[in-house]
């Protein structure tokens, strides 16, 4: 399986990351595997996503483990610990929404 994230508001509206790592983290922070640099309500490291067996989970990280400042939504819930998430879910990381796909790979 692979993730894709589309970007679905704010300044990189319709911006795609391709992932097909297990654990991935999202935020502002250069490093983060999904950065979101242009909106300062998302935190340096906002959210993580991690694959279990074949199901999808995501935590509010914020600084230090705490959760972050705008919190994390699926949909229209703030989630306050980890949380399944299906494809296709909407994502609010700060003011940016974001869409969530697993996709299976196919080989070659």
């Amino acid at each position: 399986m692979s993730v894709v994230i589309t970007v679905m508001s704010g300044a990189e509206d319709g911006k795609t990351f391709e992932l097909s790592k297990t654990t991935f983290m999202l935020g502002r922070h250069p490093h983060d595997d999904v950065c979101l640099p242009y909106d300062s309500r998302v935190s340096r490291h906002h959210a993580q996503i991690t694959k279990k067996c074949d199901s999808y989970f995501i935590e509010d990280v914020g600084p230090n483990g705490k959760g972050s400042t705008n919190g994390t939504y699926v949909g229209e819930k703030r989630i306050g610990t980890t949380t399944a998430i299906q494809s296709g879910e909407m994502i609010l990381l700060g003011s940016v929404w974001i869409r969530f796909e697993a996709k299976a790979v196919i080989p070659t």
